[in-house]
């Protein structure tokens, strides 16, 4: 069982939504899913010159309690949104059965 104080910052699940305008032109946004508490992590960053910049990468972890797929709607094309930083899922993962986590890891996106 994870501690209920280790779980102490909220998250939102969003899910990418395309549409069109009136004019045709292709939409983008997300439609917001349920909040969760889970424990989030920076665990590693690192900075690259990109065309006449530079470009930031960031890692994040993500830990909370267990819920089937379908409960929580996270799947590698779920965008999850901490604060105002929203981090593209790259894996979920069952910590231990024992432990009833989930372990959520992802990539900072813009």
């Amino acid at each position: 069982m994870i501690a209920a104080g280790a779980l102490r910052q909220r998250f939102t699940v969003l899910t990418p939504k395309t549409g069109k305008d009136a004019y045709g032109q292709r939409q983008t946004g997300y439609d917001r899913g349920p909040t969760l508490w889970g424990e989030v992590r920076a665990i590693r960053g690192d900075e690259t010159s990109y065309a006449d910049g530079a470009a930031q990468r960031t890692v994040w972890s993500i830990k909370c309690r267990w819920l089937s797929g379908t409960e929580a709607g996270i799947d590698a094309k779920s965008v999850l949104e901490y604060r105002d930083i929203k981090i593209q899922v790259d894996s979920v993962l069952r910590e231990r059965e024992e432990e009833d986590a989930m372990l959520i890891d992802g990539v900072e996106i813009q």
